[in-house]
């Protein structure tokens, strides 16, 4: 008895298991020749086995490849499953964008809590008495303490006059009392109120974005009132739905590719 017998009959085993990952019209074509010459390469004694392993599994590894992917382009190339995987994938995008832009507009609006009536209070407040007296009656000592616009979540109040200098203020950015740019003065005194994301530290990690409301003090001494409060919490949070949204899109669109594949592998037409 030939003592690599026993060996050769593991090795087409092997081979014929292998076999069966084949698409099943592949398999029901070629899958007999190719066990048949598996098997005269093993019965070749001038053939080292090495030799043929090292040659049979990466054809066979690179042959799978080929052959599924063939299968998968000729069940995408069919217009209807092409049409429905476009149509189903522009409905995920859609879903995966309201997943993000309504949770992210929701945390962005309120992020302007209590800024909108700390603003609107003292604006009212000011109206009366102007900014300058305004000032003197305390109200920006009773929010209590100096805001370190930079770390605190705290919210804050500046007032500025006509001109957009500041003339007090709960609250500081590196020793100083920050103003928003010059247009967003201008855009006040004309509309009233103006609901911004203020950057008065751009770029980096230092940056500091800061919600801010700001309304138009009128009367005898006009100027404006600002208050505001750091977006840092906020977005973070915002980063948190991005990623929970970017997650659900990359799902939806796992499915809608394997579901299409499974489909149009079940319908596909039959070989004769």
């Amino acid at each position: 008895m030939n003592p690599s017998a026993p060996n050769s009959a593991r090795l087409e085993s092997l081979y014929s298991f292998a076999l069966r990952f084949y698409p099943a019209d592949f398999r029901r074509a070629y899958a007999e020749p190719m066990r048949q010459t598996f098997r005269d390469a093993l019965s070749d004694s001038s053939l080292p086995r090495r030799t043929l392993l090292f040659t049979a599994v990466p054809d066979l590894v690179t042959s799978l490849a080929k052959e599924h992917l063939s299968m998968l382009l000729n069940t995408f190339a069919r217009p209807a499953l092409v049409f429905n995987a476009l149509v189903l994938t522009a409905l995920s995008t859609g879903l995966a964008l309201a997943l993000y832009s309504i949770p992210q507009q929701v945390l962005r609006q309120g992020a302007n809590d209590p800024q909108i009536q700390m603003a609107t209070d003292l604006a009212a407040l000011l109206d009366r008495y102007g900014v300058t007296d305004g000032l003197h009656q305390g109200a920006l000592l009773q929010s209590g303490g100096v805001v370190d616009m930079a770390r605190s979540l705290s919210p804050f109040l500046i007032v500025y006059n006509d001109q957009g200098q500041a003339l007090g203020s709960n609250a500081q950015l590196n020793g100083q009392t920050p103003a928003p740019p010059q247009g967003v003065f201008d855009y006040v005194r004309q509309h009233g109120e103006e609901r911004i994301s203020w950057q008065p530290i751009l770029g980096g990690d230092h940056s500091v974005r800061i919600a801010a409301v700001v309304e138009r003090v009128n009367g005898p001494q006009p100027g404006f009132v600002l208050a505001g409060r750091n977006m840092r919490e906020v977005e973070a949070r915002e980063h948190q739905v991005s990623q929970m949204a970017g997650l659900t899109w990359i799902g939806m669109l796992g499915v809608i590719l394997v579901g299409t594949a499974a489909f149009g592998w079940y319908t596909r037409p039959k070989a004769a």
